[in-house]
């Protein structure tokens, strides 16, 4: 039992951290996801959301209304910050930039989620592994 226990026990945290940075993974991907669906359907939702940096901000994340599409995460600073950690790209069906204030149809849109997690239980029991853990997720979506 004293040898098996160790291991027993380094096994199952291992799970459960493995199973931390999955949901985190999952989530920013989720929110990525969100962003550029929002930024797609822009044309036809731009009187009611703004411009399109904003639109896709805010189904990102909302801080008036406090809607996140990262689920559970933490979307306070240093983990998370909209305004710096949510950009976007908008280029011409034939490789060209295109002009954000009017994209049209078959744009595409690129849109890039980083996020710095740190894990609840290793950042205070083990120390040595690097936290945070940055996930960056890109998702590209045509203008509709």
């Amino acid at each position: 039992m004293a040898l098996l226990l160790p291991v027993l026990l380094l096994v199952i945290f291992g799970i459960i951290i493995s199973a931390f940075m999955f949901y985190a993974y999952v989530q920013v991907s989720n929110a990525a996801r969100e962003g550029a669906r929002a930024g797609s359907l822009y044309r036809i939702t731009q009187v009611e959301t703004g411009p399109l940096l904003a639109t896709v901000r805010n189904a990102i994340y909302d801080p008036v209304a406090e809607e996140s599409a990262l689920g559970y995460l933490p979307t306070t600073p240093p983990s998370f910050d909209v305004s710096k950690d949510v950009t976007f790209s908008l280029t011409r069906a034939d490789g060209g930039a295109a002009d954000p204030s009017d994209p049209q149809p078959g744009d595409r849109l690129t849109v890039n989620v980083i996020y710095s997690y740190t894990l609840p239980i290793v950042s205070v029991l083990l120390p040595m592994f690097p936290q945070p853990i940055v996930i960056q997720r890109n998702v590209m979506m045509e203008i509709q």
